[in-house]
């Protein structure tokens, strides 16, 4: 019998914050390393190692895995949230491993350094002025012109913009939003559109544009997504190009992509790129459309390795958001969930805003997916009758765009 075990020869990857790409990382069996603070006990468990760490250290957070890397080489350091970007390209960086470009992640992470790169790359982006102190995005939304849209900055959690139509929203989004460095924006008239990609040694592929629609309201909560975009070839492969130009702009070269795009008269306007996968059901669907998850990919392409491809098995979705016209108190049936298609995050009885409110957004989502468009149309609202949605008390059911 052999005393010494084989010697382990898998990849090695480190992620930051990985919740959704643990179960990932064990499909692809590589040796899996997981920076969090703290590492939660149920992925601690199925980690090869947990590393408890304060993410906003990141003298500690390199200190801790340059001694693991010593040890046993890494081969890549990635993460899949927004808040946790910049660290993981910073470590890949110092450590000389494959990871997302720092600058690319830094980019994404702040909004103006954003608008700054891409217009400097000359892509199109809203018109826009920085308000690092807060109080100058009164001045800032006179100068471009009512209605803006005034953001946070950096990429931080919760919610991140509002739509302002008069001098009093302005004033209402910064005490909501600050204190902190906020962008104003012009608002960008056109339907939106929401583009996924890979990119692989700086090699953009797009695997999906999709329609999206966004409620009424200061925080123009997303109300849903349609597959096919309804756009002409023509047109769809435009917005995909363009999307591929602004990604080159800001020195993606190992990454999936989520980006927002407005298609205007003059053409397309780049509103946002987050490097990493959709949330929400839209990774999903994007699977089904494309025989590619996003996440497994976003690792894939962190090791260096082919993006596992399977068949598409939907050739339309019709992804709606559960929002509310009006507040109050939301019932269903529970029993009328048809899952998978429904998922929802709230309990009947749960409290809930409307979507114009600040406050408000999705509250679940419905997707269902087919190739007959009015197949499509007649489940979805099969699903709607069966879940009885309304809101009490001013008894106004739930409005499903």
């Amino acid at each position: 019998m052999n005393a010494h075990p084989a010697a382990d020869t898998r990849p090695s990857v480190a992620c930051v914050s990985g919740r959704r790409v643990v179960d990932v990382l064990n499909r692809l069996d590589v040796r899996s390393v997981l920076l969090d603070d703290p590492t939660p006990l149920d992925l601690a468990c199925r980690v090869d190692v947990p590393l408890d760490i304060d993410l906003d250290d990141w003298e500690a957070a390199e200190a801790a895995l340059r001694r693991l890397h010593a040890a046993r080489p890494l081969d890549a350091v990635f993460s899949v949230y927004d808040a946790h970007l910049p660290l993981a390209s910073y470590l890949a960086a110092r450590l000389g491993t494959r990871g997302l470009d720092l600058q690319a992640a830094l980019a994404c992470h702040d909004k103006i350094r954003m608008r700054m790169v891409l217009a400097g790359g000359g892509v199109r982006v809203p018109d826009h002025l920085p308000a690092v102190d807060p109080a100058d995005a009164a001045a800032a939304a006179r100068r471009l012109g009512l209605p803006v849209v005034v953001k946070k900055a950096t990429g931080s959690r919760g919610r991140g913009s509002m739509l302002c139509r008069s001098p009093e929203d302005v004033t209402r989004a910064v005490g909501v939003l600050g204190p902190t460095a906020l962008l104003v924006e012009r608002v960008v008239e056109g339907p939106e559109y929401a583009v996924q990609s890979i990119t692989r040694d700086g090699r953009t592929e797009v695997v999906g544009v999709l329609a999206q629609h966004v409620g009424p309201g200061p925080r123009q909560a997303e109300t849903g997504y349609d597959f096919p975009s309804g756009l002409s070839p023509e047109r769809e492969s435009e917005v995909a190009a363009f999307v591929t130009r602004a990604l080159a702009v800001l020195g993606f070269d190992h990454a999936v992509s989520h980006a927002q795009v407005r298609l205007t008269e003059d053409g397309p306007v780049l509103i946002n790129v987050a490097a990493r996968p959709p949330g929400g059901q839209l990774c999903a669907a994007t699977e089904r459309i494309s025989g590619i998850d996003l996440t497994r990919a976003a690792a894939e392409i962190a090791l260096g390795v082919p993006v596992t491809r399977g068949t598409p098995t939907a050739t339309r979705v019709l992804y709606r958001c559960v929002t509310s016209d009006s507040p109050g108190t939301a019932w269903y049936d529970p029993d009328g969930i048809d899952a998978p298609a429904v998922t929802l995050d709230i309990e009947p009885g749960d409290s809930v805003r409307s979507v114009d409110d600040p406050d408000g957004g999705s509250y679940g989502r419905i997707v269902v997916y087919g190739d007959d468009p009015a197949e499509l149309e007649s489940r979805y609202r099969a699903i709607l009758e069966s879940l009885r949605l309304h809101v009490e008390p001013d008894h106004q059911q739930v409005m499903l765009p």
